[in-house]
């Protein structure tokens, strides 16, 4: 027989809410959704029903996958229960929210535009008048902090923005590597960060062009 935790929750403001757990056993025939959920009930000593949702607040379905013990002994992933009452509740919210990050997306990619062009756009004025006055320091350096790696503090590569924040957070590489180490933004300190953290495309080009400015 094997073990595993589950944790209970409700659904307060529209996300899950653990107020405790509840140990199953089960044998490797038992390994399935529909049997997890059965213990789970059972457990709770309650006929009301539960969904079992991963730590993004996705039902976790009946399928080839999340059958056997391969899937449900890997104590590092997070199963919580839901009452299924409630469990709309927790989707209409995920759908919302999946929205208004989706209109976030539209405003960042329309705001990284206007800088990508603004940037190439200064370079060339400065490239082609060689005797334009230099930049301030103030200047330059509100341009490089604008642009500079949160964690290595280099002008960003394959820069990153979050959306917790709504901010370039740095390059690709350093926020991955981050991201195997903490569970949260390294700007804000937002929980959840492994989904809100996204690549910026179209920057490279500018930011190429940002070096050759302050150089």
């Amino acid at each position: 027989m094997m073990q595993r935790n589950v944790l209970i929750a409700d659904v307060v403001d529209g996300r899950p809410q653990t107020s405790r757990a509840v140990t199953v056993n089960f044998s490797d025939f038992e390994a399935s959704v529909p049997a997890i959920t059965a213990k789970v009930v059972e457990a709770l000593g309650q006929e009301e029903t539960v969904v079992l949702i991963d730590n993004h607040g996705n039902q976790i379905v009946d399928c080839e996958g999340t059958r056997g013990s391969a899937f449900w002994k890997q104590h590092a992933r997070k199963v919580s229960a839901v009452p299924e009452a409630q469990f709309e509740l927790l989707r209409n919210n995920k759908r919302r929210r999946e929205s208004r990050n989706e209109d976030t997306h539209d405003e960042l990619r329309e705001n990284l535009e206007v800088v990508s062009s603004t940037l190439k756009n200064l370079t060339k004025f400065i490239q082609d008048n060689p005797v334009t006055p230099p930049l301030s320091r103030r200047q330059i350096d509100i341009i490089k902090n604008a642009f500079t790696c949160i964690i290595c503090t280099d002008l960003m590569k394959d820069p990153v923005f979050a959306e917790c924040c709504r901010s370039l957070l740095g390059c690709r590489g350093c926020v991955d590597q981050w991201k195997q180490n903490q569970g949260y933004c390294p700007k804000c300190r937002g929980p959840a960060f492994d989904v809100h953290g996204h690549s910026v495309v179209g920057l490279d080009e500018a930011l190429a062009a940002l070096q050759l400015l302050l150089t």
